[in-house]
């Protein structure tokens, strides 16, 4: 080979492993792009090392349904809402093994409609790439990103603190508004298995391998969502949780017990609810978590005064706007 030849070859594979870096650092979930359709998980990064004892993870089931605040007041539990729209399980697996790096959670709580997101088109792509390629690329585990991306979040970037999300709400997705669902009953108990495909079933097997592996209690449940939810779905969550030696929490089945009121506690007509119905939730788990006597309360602990501060600011905030 020509030595002009041998330089420009270099020169390409130096522009392409700096263009792969750079589009990493903008597709991590990590990015300061947290309003609109992309919402941001990186708040988790920027807790103290093993101070979180529960998080909760999953697509925007999951963001909208456990605030981890709430738990906080009752409980004195340190958590963190992992949650991210749209999110496929590929990314929630990968999101949580670079969380386990700084944090030490004795509690995931994985909410289950990911379970249902079918992703074949990227077989080819798993099985070329390794997962030490995944972790050198980033863009290679959050490829789907691109769907989330907007120009705003280059602004967003440099943006000042103040101008980023309340780090009060620890990853919670505070919506008040109120569309009723109008469908009636949506429980009916039937025999019918829907299918967790291939991908989706690969990946929950290895969140529950993780969490095992990181001996962390796995727990899965299903937000209250008439829209998402099917009995025949509860079958096969059930069928991988018993499989699996799982707890497995369906909400929906729990819906006199939590006392939603689909008149006020959806945001959208049944597919999630809103800050009324989360409250709801975030008792019923912040109740189950006290059961499982695994985590401590922090609330009186001088190391923690931190999250008393900024439960004030979560208090003052959601009072404000919900009135």
């Amino acid at each position: 080979m020509h030595a002009g030849n041998k330089i420009r070859t270099l020169t390409f594979i130096t522009g392409l492993t700096l263009l792969l870096y750079i589009m990493s650092f903008l597709f991590l979930p990590a990015n300061t792009g947290a309003e609109g359709l992309y919402k941001k998980a990186g708040g988790i990064y920027k807790e103290p090392k093993n101070t979180i004892g529960y998080l909760s993870i999953g697509d925007s089931e999951s963001t909208t349904s456990i605030s981890p605040m709430e738990i906080w007041n009752s409980y004195g539990y340190t958590g963190f809402n992992c949650g991210v729209p749209a999110q496929r399980l590929q990314d929630t697996y990968y999101l949580l093994e670079k969380v386990l790096d700084k944090q030490s959670p004795k509690v995931v709580l994985l909410e289950t409609n990911a379970c249902f997101r079918d992703f074949k088109y990227i077989n080819a792509l798993e099985t070329i790439i390794d997962d030490k390629t995944k972790k050198i690329f980033p863009i290679y585990q959050y490829h789907n990103n691109w769907r989330y991306f907007h120009f705003y979040m280059l602004k967003n970037l440099s943006a000042d603190v103040a101008e980023k999300p309340s780090p009060a709400y620890k990853g919670y997705q505070y919506n008040i508004n109120s569309k009723p669902y109008m469908g009636g009953s949506y429980t009916e108990v039937t025999d019918e298995v829907e299918v967790i495909q291939d991908q989706p079933y690969l990946y929950l097997t290895k969140i529950s391998e993780l969490c095992k592996e990181k001996g962390i209690r796995l727990v899965l449940y299903s937000s209250p969502s008439p829209k998402c939810w099917t009995y025949a779905k509860h079958n096969a969550v059930k069928q991988f949780a018993d499989k699996n030696d799982l707890d497995y929490i369906d909400l929906n089945l729990s819906l006199d017990q939590l006392s939603i009121d689909w008149n006020t506690d959806t945001r959208d007509g049944g597919d999630h609810i809103n800050y009324y119905g989360a409250k709801k939730v975030s008792a019923y788990m912040g109740s189950y978590l006290s059961g499982l006597n695994l985590l401590t309360d922090h609330r009186q602990d001088p190391r923690f005064v931190s999250w008393n501060n900024e439960f004030k600011t979560y208090e003052a905030q959601t009072m404000k706007s919900s009135k």
